[in-house]
């Protein structure tokens, strides 16, 4: 008996810690392991070209494959305390690079639209805008209930919210995907309900029109709703990038080639 209760508590122990602790050791993490990678865009091999700069002048980088026009455009981090989107799609261009044959239509990836907010681990740009609701969409409200979603003055005040507009003119891609975290969900806006579907064939996130709360002045409501170009946003769950690209490779690809 006294053998089953001490193995008993080392599992619940065991239990614990990978349910607990884990997560919050790599969320612990996350911050430095985005700085590194960021700071090693410029010299991973895959020739970034620098598009814009932030606020702070930290350079947006992008990468092209195949023809870029009309084909997809793929957003890694609009939001800096969500490095988890950032490290996948800079891995996914990284194994496009090595894998080119595995695309049938042309990809633009921007690892990270809101480098200040990364660097010093914000939601929020350097001005403390929440660039998610900046777009000058019809529901773009100067109200917020949080700091963390302050909308900024006025419609598309924010370099960053101008650069996403600026990338959508120039490329005019025939469908978008924007990754954030941690709500675990395919949300999409606009004609998008096929593709969601699409890639929920290969990562078995739910697929939802409704996020469950309002979000005013949102690049889904720009892009998707107003502009009518498939918008997806894929929602990772809690920071763990080896697992999100494990669930998630496959259905990037994917959706670059629906």
């Amino acid at each position: 008996m006294k053998l089953f209760k001490y193995t008993l508590y080392i599992l619940i122990t065991v239990w614990l810690v990978y349910k607990y602790a884990m997560p919050y050791f790599k969320t612990f993490n996350s911050k430095s392991e985005a700085t590194e990678m960021y700071n090693s865009i410029p010299s991973d091999g895959l020739s970034w070209s620098t598009f814009a700069h932030s606020t702070l002048g930290n350079s947006i980088y992008l990468k092209e494959f195949g023809d870029a026009q009309n084909g997809t455009l793929i957003f890694g981090a609009f939001h800096g305390d969500e490095p988890g989107g950032f490290m996948l799609v800079t891995k996914l261009a990284r194994y496009i690079q090595k894998n080119p044959d595995e695309i049938t239509q042309g990809v633009v990836i921007v690892p990270v639209l809101n480098p200040d907010g990364l660097l010093s681990g914000t939601r929020t740009n350097s001005n403390g805008v929440d660039v998610n609701r900046n777009f000058p969409t019809e529901n773009w409200s100067p109200a917020y209930n949080s700091e963390r979603n302050f909308p900024g003055e006025k419609p598309a005040s924010e370099i960053e919210t101008v650069i996403a507009m600026q990338l959508i003119d120039k490329y005019k891609p025939a469908k978008i995907i924007s990754v954030h975290s941690a709500l675990h969900v395919i949300n999409y806006d606009g004609p998008a309900l096929g593709l969601a579907n699409e890639m929920a064939r290969y990562n078995n996130y739910k697929v939802s029109e409704d996020i469950g709360y309002s979000t005013p002045g949102s690049f889904g409501t720009y892009a998707g709703i107003e502009l009518k170009i498939p918008t997806i946003t894929l929602e990772l769950p809690t920071y763990d990038p080896v697992t999100a690209w494990k669930d998630n490779g496959e259905a990037l690809i994917k959706a670059i080639n629906y």
